[in-house]
């Protein structure tokens, strides 16, 4: 496929997603359940075997087509607040009502991943993955309150089989509540959170240079069983570990901005954060203090296009990219409304290997939803904007 088809292509599948996020800023942007998708116990069975590298990019594959319950979709609201500058401050954020899960409201699959995982969906969804503040606000908001069911240590611990073994223990404890707790409540307390710190990139131990950072599994007194850890590397995950998505877009005193804004935020941090600033609050962290996508182990071999920042932005922002090399490439960024039509060109340029950043003026542009795309010989990538006026 050339490059124009993969840019077709790529525009039809953004504005699938964009028009849904037009339509409601509380829900989970991706397709609708394809018809025939397999449920949580089918696949489940189909990526038992496979490497965990293979199984992971199944699961991406399948939240990516909507193969997600419809349970998931809507966002729950949770506040969150903080004292500074002489005066209480609130924050209003959006999660999903459950960990991320393959198949439908009748057969779902609770699905442990990696960060590295994690994080590519969270991208690809406008999301990000919550803070361990985070992860107790949930816990205290929540509708239900699930006492955790831990299994044994063991090598099978991060095998398919213990997966769906802890799959139908909770699904378990959860039957007896759908009638006074239907599906789509705020459910929490039954896994680990894989989140986002400052321990993913500070006080490291010395043989974890990268690791995935767990916290959480609240027990019924509100004690969680499993501290701050960040012990293990980021290509690992158990039966235990959930991922619970938080939409990226959030408020602060009704003014709109975003999770990443706040963390890195001098002044606003504690709405959001028990940790000070998180100055990279992702996994797969970018070289000269760029956020970017993790999008495997190690750093991806093609170009690299970055969320701007800020986002919602009113009327500047900043797109910053990366082109991995070796040699140079023909680059093309513009800005595209929701029909696909071109409203500035921001680039036409061949580049050598190296980050990059351009400045956007959306002054003359109406306050809504936008896009911007990057082509080069490698491939087509494609970020949503909001600008806010």
């Amino acid at each position: 496929m050339n490059v124009r088809a993969r840019t077709a292509t790529c525009i039809l599948l953004f504005l699938l997603t964009s028009r849904a996020a037009v339509m409601s800023a509380q829900t989970l942007h991706l397709p609708s359940r394809p018809e025939g998708a397999p449920g949580g116990d089918a696949f489940a069975a189909s990526v038992a075997a496979l490497t965990r590298e293979q199984r992971e990019e199944q699961v991406f594959q399948q939240i990516a087509a909507g193969n997600v319950p419809a349970f998931l979709r809507e966002l729950v609201s949770v506040t969150s607040t903080a004292t500074y500058g002489g005066g209480v401050h609130t924050a209003r954020w959006y999660v999903t009502p459950e960990y991320v899960a393959v198949g439908s409201n009748d057969d779902y699959f609770l699905m442990p991943m990696t960060p590295l995982l994690a994080q590519r969906i969270a991208d690809a969804v406008g999301c990000t993955l919550p803070t361990r503040k985070m992860v107790d606000a949930i816990y205290a908001a929540a509708a239900v309150k699930v006492a955790p069911i831990p299994i044994p240590p063991s090598p099978e611990m991060i095998t398919v089989p213990v997966f769906k073994q802890h799959n139908d223990t909770l699904r378990s404890q959860r039957a007896p509540l759908l009638n006074s707790h239907p599906l789509g409540e705020l459910v929490a307390g039954h896994k680990k959170d894989v989140i986002i710190s400052n321990a993913i990139t500070m006080n490291l131990k010395p043989t974890v240079p990268t690791p995935v950072v767990i916290y959480g599994w609240h027990q019924l007194n509100g004690v969680p069983i499993q501290p701050l850890y960040n012990g293990h590397d980021q290509t690992y995950a158990d039966y235990s570990h959930g991922i619970r998505l938080v939409q990226s877009a959030l408020t602060v005193d009704s003014d709109a901005t975003t999770v990443g804004a706040v963390l890195q935020d001098g002044i606003r941090w504690p709405l959001l954060s028990d940790e000070g600033t998180i100055q990279n609050p992702r996994y797969g962290v970018a070289p000269a203090g760029v956020s970017g996508p993790g999008t495997g182990e190690g750093r991806p071999q093609g170009p690299e296009l970055w969320q701007n920042y800020p986002n919602p932005f009113n009327p500047v922002t900043r797109i910053r990219f990366r082109l991995n090399g070796p040699g140079a490439q023909n680059v093309r960024l513009a800005m595209y409304d929701l029909l696909g039509h071109e409203l500035a060109l921001l680039m036409s340029e061949r580049k050598p290997a190296g980050n990059y950043s351009v400045v956007f003026d959306g002054s003359a542009m109406a306050s809504g939803a936008y896009f911007y795309m990057m082509e080069t010989s490698e491939g087509v990538s494609t970020k949503r904007c909001l600008l806010l006026r």
